[in-house]
Order: C-alpha cells, then structure tokens, then sequence
C-alpha cells in the first residue's frame, strides 16, 4: 500500500486460520490523545491534517480499498505529519458485498448513514468519516456526539452536523459538503489533498472548489504542527513505490531518514459486533400508519411476561391486583421517543417531549397536536416546569429555557467548556424546583444551580458530579452525584450523601417530600428517609424511570420495557405492564389513575406512537 501518509503494511495473510496484518510501528499519540491533552488544533493546523489523512485515503482507495474505520484513534500524529493506521476492518471496493447481511462494521460517531444503514460503503463513506475526524479536531467534540447510541445513530442518519466552533468559513463549508448525507454530494477524495495542502502551505482560507488546471503535484508530506511547534521523534517508515502523484515513494528532505522496522505486532480483529446487529434490527422495525390524533387501542392478551407478585401483609393498597389479560393500552401518536412526561395539575393536558418536538395530548380523548417550541436538533435532557409554562432543555455547555406558550427562547445559560474531556461537561441531568425559581444542571464537572428568572449562577463542587438531579417538593432540599448522590440545601450547600447509592441511574422525591427513590441499572430500587436520613426498604428490581402516585405510597418504576408498581410499605409487587420497547419516562395523572409510559423508540415508526396510556391497576 502506497501514500506517504498511511502506515506501510509489511506482511498479512488474511486467509490464514486466524487472519492477520502487520504495519510499520508509527511512534507518537494518536490524534484523540493530542486533542484530550492539548485542547482543539487551529485551523491552520486543521488543514494541514487534512491534507495528510486526504493523500492516505487516496493511496488506499487506488488500492482498491475503503478503510471503513477512519476515526482520532485511527490517525498517529508522528513528527513528519500524520498516518492513518489500522486497516483490520479495509475491504476491496468492488467486494461482492462489504458487510456480513445485517452486519454493520466500524466506529458509530464517525460513520457514515451508509455504513449504518449496512449499505455498501464505497470511497465517499471513508470521506464521511474523514469530516468527522476533522470537525473533531476543530471542535474538541465529534459533530454528531450524544450520549447514547441510539442518539449518535439518529443524528448520523438525519441531522446536520455541530460545527459550531469552527470559525473558518472555507473550511467549515468544506466539511459540511464531506458529511453530506447523500454519498454523490460529498467532494471526490482525489481533490481533497490539494485544497487542504494549498490552503494549508499559505495559512489562510479560500473558497471551497477544485485545483486550478496544471497548478502541478501538491506535497501532501506537510505536518500539522503549527510553525514553530516542536517535532516529536521521526516516524519510522517502509520504503515505498508511489501510488499517487502526490505520494512521493521517500520523505522530503529534512524529515530524516527512512527506517525499515519489523517490530510490529498483529492487530486483533474487531468484534463485539452482535450487539450492533441487535440495534439495527431495531431500527428497522416494520412501520404501520394511523390516522393524525386517532389513539391506538393495543390489548394486552399478547404481552410477554407482567406477572405480578402480591404482598400477603401488610398487603396491597385498596384498588390494586394484576393486571387483567384483556385491558387495554391507549398509544398516543405524535413522538418518536418519549423521553420526557408530566401532566398538568388538573390532569387535563400531558405532556411529552423527545429530541425534537413537544406535544400535547387530552389524556381523555388521546388527541394532540405538537407545541412549537422551535429546536430542530438533538438535544439531551429536556425538564419540564411544575406549571408547564415553560421547559428547560439541554444542548452541548448550554441549557435553554423555552416559553411553552409563545415557543420563545426566554433564557440561555452557558456553561464552561475547557475543564476536561469535552463531553464531561455536557448536562446529564436537569431539575426545575417546584415552585419554578430554580434550575440545576448537574454535568461530568460540576452541579449548576441558577435563579429563576434573575438568571443567578452558581457553580458547586461535588465529590463525584455527574448523575440524576432532583428538588424535594419545597425546594429546601437537592439531590445529585454520579457514584455517590450528595445531598445539598438550595443555595448549593452540600449537606452530607445518601449511604449506599452508587451509579444511580434515577432519582425522585415523593409528593411530601419524606423520602427519596432512587433506583440503578443493577438489582435494587431503594428507598430513602430524608428527615432520619436512612434507608427505609428497598425491592430487588431495578429502575431508569421512576413516578410517584399522588397518595404517596405506590412507586412506578420503568426498567427495560417493564413497568412495575411497588408499594413502598409492604415492599411488594402489586402490577406490572410489559412494553413493546423500551421504557424512558413515567407519570403518574393527578388523580392517580393512569400511567403514562414513554418508550425509548415507537411501536410503529410512521404513526410516531411511543407513549402510552396504562390504566392504574
């Protein structure tokens, strides 16, 4: 394999009983290193490495190959420029078919829609993945980045990419055209190593467009190091023939020796790819339409598991027993996901927000309509205010407050972005005290508390931030923490922490605000006296959703695509409800009647039906 720029391939036999590759050793951290440690590179700096990894995706294609793994951990920064390495997963372009049916291979943040869709990938899905690596050398962040995987998936397939950050107008237009979604619309890669060199060599920008006729080979050997920077070790190479006119077969002058080296090892081969296959099997449910704000009767006759297990004493609460095999489930149309629920104080109205749209739905009727709140991209966490008069959502370092009613932005607040790993910094959890007049934001650094509407700020210190965040019901009270939930007064005091709550995943306050629920993705929901500050009973189960009923004493708990009701005196099991997906949220109405399920992805696609209307059993 050919290109100054790719790590020499010294010996394989991929017909061997365990296939192997062996490269050339190339000294240096790889580009996600360089970035974690020293922050984004400069747009200079950013050509530059785009024109080294533009003349190895070059020499690769010319080979007949598409690497399908381009991503930071893929490119070393040695001290002639940089080299992409790791062709474990490189197949021949004209292969009969690139991936194993249903099979998607390679790195989900820097994959192309092609790659996840399992379509063939051809040269223009390695030219996807290489604007991806280089809005994340510009940005710190990949521009799809999220928190879960599905999430990545969703913003790959159909959303722009963040390049926000990028002040270079040439080069972000650039990558925009590399991660178009349509493979025709993306720049052949044979004309990316000239523009990004030329505008590399003369530190400047220019507009996005071909390299003028008989302007003559462009040296793509052009470190990234900005002038003046200093050189890490020279990096050893194999001697090569030249593959493309900008590949020549020896460094240039000044870039020292070239060094034959055979103290390179196998690389393992990728695996762990069942669970992707899993997902994708997801995604691609079959879709069945239903008329606009029509609910969906679904019977529960077929439904997998629900079985429920009685306390004998103290016994369960009047009104509740197993659920019978013949209620049914209103589906309410208009979201994709339901990730957020809460219904008005008279019951009337509920509503429902996932990363794009807010709806509003008569829980009576089951008709709805969307709220315009006007966010068209990915958001994380969204919270709504006790009233419904207005929402927070989260975005990458900023949180948002919409007006519900105008669909107005009334409020951004900003939070730090140079304080670590990028995404640490990202909200992971938001809470709106009942009387609406704060607002915490807990992230990987710190718990954000804010006045509302003042917009006041302050910036607290947790043993281990990150996690849920909750407000007691009189707003005297705050929960949050990653391992370990801290406990803290309004004002961002820390009180003291919950014994025994390692990695919860949720955490929910009851209406008098006596306890505390919190329950993890392991083996145990616990409950939590917040006067003795003890722990009162805890059930075997476990929780990412958790509602109170109004009266107190049941506790509905979504894990999976279960939902179950516990009384939280007897500790018992008292109903259950098996979902066709995974569950996101619960809301209990305020007569305590009905549940409200939000699953993870809908029942079916087209009709958007992913909540659910479960009565109280």
């Amino acid at each position: 394999m050919g290109g100054f720029h790719t790590a020499q391939v010294v010996d394989a036999d991929p017909e061997a009983a365990s296939p192997w590759l062996v490269t050339a050793f190339i000294p240096g951290p790889t580009l996600y290193e360089v970035v974690a440690k020293d922050g984004p590179l400069d747009a200079t700096a950013v050509r530059r490495l785009g024109a080294g990894l533009a003349e190895a995706l070059a020499a690769i294609h010319k080979c007949g190959l598409v690497h399908r793994d381009l991503k930071p951990g893929n490119v070393i920064i040695a001290g002639d420029g940089p080299r992409v390495i790791d062709f474990g997963i490189a197949r021949a372009v004209d292969a009969s078919s690139l991936t194993a049916t249903g099979t998607v291979i390679g790195t989900y943040s820097y994959m192309s829609p092609e790659q996840i869709r399992a379509d063939r990938a051809r040269a223009a899905s390695d030219v996807f993945s290489l604007g991806s690596v280089l809005a994340f050398a510009a940005t710190g962040r990949g521009p799809f980045d999220a928190p879960t995987l599905i999430e990545i998936v969703q913003r790959i397939l159909d959303e722009a990419p963040a390049l926000d950050g990028i002040d270079d107008a040439a080069l972000r237009e650039l990558l925009t055209a590399c991660l178009a979604k349509d493979p025709e619309a993306r720049p052949a890669v044979d004309e990316l190593p000239g523009w990004f060199a030329t505008r590399a060599a003369a530190g400047g920008a220019g507009a996005v467009g071909p390299r003028p006729v008989g302007a003559g080979p462009v040296d793509p050997r052009i470190s990234m190091l900005p002038a003046g920077a200093p050189a890490a070790a020279v990096s050893p190479q194999v001697t090569h023939p030249p593959t493309v006119a900008a590949a020549p077969s020896t460094p240039p002058p000044g870039f020292g020796p070239v060094i034959t080296t055979a103290d390179a090892g196998a690389r393992p081969r990728p695996g762990g790819l069942s669970r992707r296959t899993l997902l994708f099997a997801g995604l691609g449910t079959a879709a069945a339409a239903t008329a606009v704000g029509v609910p969906i009767l679904l019977r529960n006759d077929d439904k997998a598991g629900g079985s429920s297990e009685a306390g004998d004493e103290p016994g369960p609460p009047p009104g509740t027993s197993k659920p019978d095999e013949t209620e049914e489930v209103i589906l309410l149309k208009g979201l994709e996901g339901g990730r957020a629920l809460v219904f008005s104080r008279d019951g009337r109205q509920l509503y429902g927000a996932d990363q794009k749209p807010i709806w509003r739905w008569n829980p009576s009727t089951g008709a709805g309509g969307p709220v315009h709140i006007g966010a068209q991209r990915y958001r994380q966490e969204v919270v709504f205010s006790r009233d419904l008069s207005f929402l927070a959502r989260a975005e990458e370092h900023k949180v948002r407050i919409w007006d519900t009613t105008t669909g107005k932005i009334v409020h951004t607040f900003t939070l730090p972005t140079a304080k670590g790993p990028t995404q640490e910094g990202w909200p992971t959890g938001l809470a709106i005290s009942a009387d609406g007049k704060r607002l915490a934001a807990s992230t990987g650094w710190d718990l954000h508390l804010w006045e509302l509407p003042s917009g006041k700020h302050t910036a607290v210190s947790l043993s281990e931030p990150g996690g849920p965040v909750a407000f007691r019901g009189d707003g005297k009270m705050l929960i949050s923490g990653w391992n370990s939930l801290e406990t803290l007064t309004s004002a961002g005091k820390v009180t003291g922490t919950v014994k025994d709550s390692s990695n919860a995943k949720v955490a929910v306050f009851s209406p008098d605000g006596s306890l505390l629920a919190y329950g993890n993705n392991g083996d145990r929901i616990v409950l939590w006296n917040t006067e003795s500050r003890s722990e009162v009973i805890r059930v075997k189960g476990w929780a990412t959703a958790l509602a109170f009923h109004p009266e107190g004493r049941l506790l509905v708990a979504g894990a999976g695509s279960t939902v179950q009701v516990w009384d939280t005196v007897a500790g018992k099991e008292v109903g259950s409800y098996e979902c066709p997906n995974q569950v996101e949220a619960v809301a209990v109405s305020p007569d305590g009647k009905t549940v409200a399920i939000g699953l993870g992805m809908a029942i079916t696609y087209e009709a958007k039906t992913s909540v659910l209307l479960w009565q109280m059993p």
